[in-house]
C-alpha cells in the first residue's frame, strides 16, 4: 500500500487578488495529484522576511509533523542567494535560504537542507523572478512524495538565520511590532514563555501614543476605546483597542497617509522598574 503524501503548508507574501498562489498549487498538484495543501497565511507583508519568520514561529506547534513547509518571502529572487529545502527536525522545508527557517532551525537543532540544483526537483524552464511557482512548489512536491532531499542537490551547512528576539535594555525591553493583524492588533515579538517573568506584575508599557500600565487578561478589562496589553493567542505580547483598533491610533498620531498599519518594526519599550 501507498503511504499518502505528506501536507504542504504554504507560507507567502503573494496575498490573494493574483493568480501566483495557484500557480503554486497547480505546480504542487502536477506531481502530488491528491496533495493536501494547508494555506497557512498569503498576507505577510510584501518582502518582509522577519515577519514570515516570525508568523512560522507562531504557528509552529499547530502543524501537523512531518508536513512540508514551503515558504516564499523572497526580496532576493533571482539574485545570489540559495533556494534550499529538506528536512528540519520534525518538518520539511522548501524556500529561500534567508531566514524564514529561522524559528525551525531554533526549535529543532539537526537539520539536513540541500541547494535546490537538480531538474527534477524544477519546473520545466524555471524562470527568474517566481521561484515560488518555478523552485519551491515542484520541491516541495518532492519532499511531500518522500524523496530523499539529498537528491536536490549540494548539501547546505550553514543556513541564514535571524535574530527574532527583542532587546533587553536596563529597567526594561525593547520589543518590535512584527505584524498587524486585521482587527488592528499590534502583535509584538516579545515571547510569553521567556519573558512573562522579568516583566513582573504591573509594567510600563510605552507604543506609539499608548502608555499602557500592567497586562490585561481580555479585552473587557478596559473600557470600550482603551487601549490594552496582553498575552496574544500566539504566544507574544500584543497591544490593541477595546472594540477598535490601535494601528488606525498610531497611524493616525504619526499622521501617515490612508493606512491601517504603522511602520512594521515599530518599537514597544516595557519598563519592568
Amino acid at each position: 500500500m501507498i503511504p499518502p503524501s505528506r501536507p504542504i503548508v504554504l507560507l507567502t507574501d503573494f496575498g490573494l487578488d493574483d493568480w501566483y498562489v495557484g500557480a503554486m498549487k497547480s505546480e504542487i498538484m502536477k506531481r502530488v495529484f491528491d496533495a493536501r495543501i494547508i494555506d497557512l497565511c498569503h498576507g505577510i507583508p510584501p518582502h518582509d522576511v522577519a515577519a514570515g519568520a516570525f508568523v512560522l514561529k507562531a504557528a509552529l506547534g499547530s502543524l501537523p509533523e512531518a508536513s512540508v513547509l514551503c515558504c516564499v518571502v523572497d526580496p532576493g529572487v533571482g539574485s545570489a542567494r540559495r533556494a534550499i529545502c529538506g528536512k528540519i527536525g520534525d518538518w520539511y522545508f522548501a524556500g529561500p535560504d534567508n531566514g524564514l527557517a529561522t524559528a525551525l532551525l531554533e526549535h529543532a537543532g539537526a537539520f539536513d537542507l540541500h541547494e535546490i540544483t537538480s531538474p527534477k526537483f524544477q519546473a520545466e524552464n524555471p524562470g527568474a523572478t517566481f521561484h515560488g511557482r518555478d523552485l519551491f512548489a515542484p520541491a516541495a512536491a518532492m519532499l511531500a512524495l518522500g524523496i530523499p532531499p539529498r537528491k536536490a542537490g549540494p548539501e547546505i551547512t550553514d543556513p541564514v538565520r535571524l535574530d527574532l528576539d527583542p532587546e533587553e535594555t536596563p529597567g526594561g525591553i525593547r520589543a518590535r511590532v512584527m505584524l498587524v493583524d486585521r482587527f488592528g492588533n499590534l502583535i509584538t515579538n516579545l515571547w510569553r514563555e521567556q519573558y512573562e517573568q522579568k516583566l513582573g506584575d504591573y509594567p510600563t508599557i510605552s507604543a506609539g501614543p499608548f502608555t499602557i500600565q500592567g497586562i490585561s487578561k481580555t479585552f473587557n478589562d478596559v473600557e470600550p476605546g482603551a487601549p490594552l496589553a496582553y498575552w496574544g493567542s500566539a504566544g507574544t505580547l500584543e497591544i490593541a483597542v477595546n472594540q477598535g483598533s490601535a494601528a488606525d491610533r498610531v497611524s493616525r498620531s504619526l499622521r501617515l497617509e490612508a493606512t491601517s498599519k504603522p511602520p512594521h518594526g515599530m518599537e514597544i519599550l516595557i519598563h519592568t522598574h
